[in-house]
């Protein structure tokens, strides 16, 4: 979204350290009365999120940033391991998806 011009971040919520740990916080998204661990888009006074049918919601959702189902801690989520396999992962496939959204060749994402 950014490189299309939106003041857009990623952002994510963790309620706990680990699956069996107690609740740190109320972050990620509000689900039956418990807060699961997630990830969204901010986008100026919206929230995106593509992947919200993991809780039953629409599987697309865009909604004011103040929507109570939504709190963003402070912390990446993922194991360090993780954040650089992601990142290594979108630098891979970076200058492709930027060539086929230019109008470029639509062939596989894989070098």
């Amino acid at each position: 979204m950014k490189t299309q011009g939106f003041n857009a971040d990623w952002v994510c919520g963790r309620p706990r350290s680990g699956p069996l740990e107690p609740e740190i916080g109320p972050f990620g998204f509000l689900c039956a009365k418990s807060w699961q661990s997630h990830a969204w888009v901010e986008c100026g006074d919206f929230i995106v999120d593509i992947t919200a049918d993991q809780f039953g919601a629409p599987p697309v959702l865009v909604v004011d940033r103040t929507d109570d189902r939504y709190n963003k801690g402070n912390r990446d989520g993922a194991l360090p391991e993780f954040v650089l396999a992601r990142r290594r992962a979108v630098d891979d496939i970076w200058p492709q998806w930027q060539r086929i959204s230019a109008g470029g060749p639509k062939g596989s994402l894989t070098p």
